[in-house]
């Protein structure tokens, strides 16, 4: 059975997928590069145990920036965002 840390890394990973796709196609590339790189280092924080603690209400803010300019609500990036950050909110 995958760790809670495992889970993360996984939702982590598949957001960076969804936005390294979409960067060939989107006009928001320099966006997108932020947010890999924002990914990027929220999962290195994570696996050295230097993740902040949500305490149940911090966020990460990603879902917030992402919604600023994504073009569709319903966009595969803003619900894999969103997926990382309800996952940290309960588990970390």
């Amino acid at each position: 059975m995958a760790t809670p840390t495992e889970n993360f890394i996984k939702l982590i990973d598949k957001s960076v997928e969804i936005a390294e796709q979409m960067r060939h196609h989107s006009g928001h590339s320099q966006r997108l590069n932020n947010l890999i790189s924002v990914l990027e280092s929220v999962k290195h924080k994570t696996i050295n145990g230097q993740l902040e603690p949500s305490a149940g209400h911090s966020t990460l803010g990603l879902a917030r920036e992402v919604a600023d300019w994504i073009d569709s609500l319903d966009a595969p990036l803003l619900k894999a965002v969103g997926a990382v950050e309800a996952y940290y909110q309960q588990y970390f």
